[in-house]
């Protein structure tokens, strides 16, 4: 393994970990609402970014961890997590040259699917089926999302 192959993998792992630790804080229920989803955020970075390093496995184990860590139905999170990973490793190269404003819609829909995704296995598993709160970490995660790409731009030209 060469050392550009180590260091995507390394700003990987610590991106991840990082949302995961941001998207498990527990928070106050009025900041809690606003929460977006920077694990998804992250996975979808690395998807398009870098799909043979961060692509569908980082989908699949990062999902996977989320739903042990929130104690629901296991392979939820990934299930969701990983066809949106899937979706945006086969729209990549677009995404790349969109502007930002083109990018942050794009992320809005793959964001609104990971939450439409989650909705159809709460109600299908019978878990309470949340309101209107849920479709707000969309449209935040989409608004952060030209901030969360450059941080994440610089991380991964250290």
């Amino acid at each position: 393994m060469t050392r550009e192959d180590q260091l995507p993998r390394t700003s990987m792992t610590i991106s991840a970990l990082a949302a995961l630790i941001l998207a498990i804080v527990p928070l106050p229920y009025p900041l809690d609402v606003l929460r977006p989803d920077f694990l998804v955020l992250v996975v979808l970075y690395w998807s398009i970014l870098a799909p043979r390093t961060g692509g569908l496995a980082l989908a699949f184990i990062a999902g996977l961890a989320l739903d042990v860590l929130h104690g629901i139905v296991l392979g939820q999170h990934a299930f969701a997590l990983t066809l949106m990973a899937a979706w945006a490793t086969q729209v990549r190269l677009r995404v790349r040259v969109f502007s930002m404003l083109h990018q942050s819609l794009t992320i809005l829909a793959f964001l609104a699917g990971y939450q439409f995704i989650l909705f159809w296995i709460d109600g299908a598993t019978g878990n309470p089926v949340t309101f209107l709160s849920r479709w707000f970490a969309p449209v935040i995660g989409a608004l952060i999302w030209p901030a969360l790409a450059g941080l994440l731009n610089r991380l991964n030209d250290r």
